[in-house]
């Protein structure tokens, strides 16, 4: 898909977490798995540095990936970073 802004957030209040801790498509986000970005179907697989995940929720533009973690500090740790994306399916 090209290369894109990569950053981090939680379920927290800071980064637009809500009470239900459900992602956009209804799913429990996990860490390792779920990523946020618009402009692809819920459900496709993308491959960010040699991890699988799966987009679950929005919330980003189209060019910016949002990685999920389990704490606002392991997301603020992730800091803002880019590399290539690839779509898996």
């Amino acid at each position: 898909l090209g290369r894109f802004t990569l950053t981090g957030y939680c379920n927290c209040e800071k980064c637009g977490g809500h009470e239900s801790g459900l992602t956009a498509s209804g799913t429990t986000p996990v860490p390792g798995r779920t990523v946020a970005m618009a402009g692809v179907p819920f459900g496709t697989q993308l491959l960010i540095n040699g991890n699988v995940y799966t987009v679950e929720d929005l919330g980003t533009p189209y060019g910016h990936v949002d990685i999920y973690f389990n704490s606002h500090s392991e997301a603020l740790a992730f800091g803002l970073q880019s590399a290539e994306v690839y779509r898996l399916n």
